[in-house]
């Protein structure tokens, strides 16, 4: 990238043993959000990529111009340069990230997908008006409600404030993309998504459970987290979740 890269935002990436795990972060947001995940696979020995996806991580103008596919693109490369060395390999998303995660598991061999409130609809209804305010808004600022309970994690995160319209409408393509990819999917899939998630509507995760082919998936509900599960109110719970599932898909 051309810009520097905001302190915290730095991708990641571990040479481990042959698990992989590639996680990927949220639409605005950074690498910061999904370390403590990285940490508890790298504690493993596995294989980490954590990749910053294009736009992020520097300064919102950045974003203005991305497309949805562009941070496919990204989870894509580092998904076959993980496969360059892993023999299995996990693909865990925040938001977005999940979103991409589901995405890539339509299209691409994944041993499993574990998918913290994926996006199929936002929360915040006035969205749908998104491609009305473009041509005379340039930044879409909701209504300010928290994505995270936990006020002292919240504080410490990185991300943008403001949200490029241009870059919010092709998160809606991703979304309308993933819909339709959701039958084409087979891998093992963990869900975990907050009834109380302000950002990305829950129905999002009810509908990719029913809708996915996956012999095997779980959906973990939460109630008193909002969006950010990795670093919000329950993120112990999620975790030993997580870990339990991945357990099972990494025996040998």
């Amino acid at each position: 990238m051309d810009k520097k890269i905001l302190s915290g935002a730095e991708p990641l990436f571990i040479d481990g043993n042959k698990y992989g795990v590639l996680l990927l972060h949220g639409f605005t947001g950074s690498p910061y959000e999904m370390k403590p995940v990285a940490d508890l696979f790298a504690a493993k020995g596995y294989s980490i990529s954590l990749p910053l996806l294009s736009g992020h991580g520097t300064i919102e103008e950045d974003l203005i111009d991305c497309k949805w596919y562009d941070w496919f693109q990204d989870a894509k490369k580092s998904l076959f340069d993980l496969r360059k060395k892993c023999e299995k390999i996990i693909v865990i998303g925040l938001s977005v990230g999940g979103s991409l995660a589901l995405h890539l598991a339509a299209h691409y061999q994944v041993e499993g997908v574990i998918a913290l409130a994926p996006g199929l609809y936002f929360k915040e209804k006035k969205t749908k008006l998104l491609p009305v305010a473009a041509p005379f808004l340039r930044y879409y600022i909701g209504r300010g409600v928290p994505d995270m309970k936990d006020d002292n994690e919240r504080a410490k995160t990185v991300s943008y404030k403001r949200t490029p319209i241009k870059a919010a409408m092709e998160v809606l393509k991703l979304f309308r993309h993933l819909k339709i990819d959701l039958p084409d999917i087979y891998s093992p899939v963990f869900l975990a998504h907050s009834k109380n998630d302000h950002t990305i509507d829950y129905k999002s995760s009810e509908t990719i459970y029913a809708e996915i082919s996956s012999k095997d998936k779980r959906f973990l509900k939460l109630e008193k987290s909002y969006h950010v599960l990795t670093l919000d109110v329950e993120k112990e719970v999620l975790f030993r979740e997580i870990q339990k599932f991945t357990e099972h898909l990494f025996i040998e």
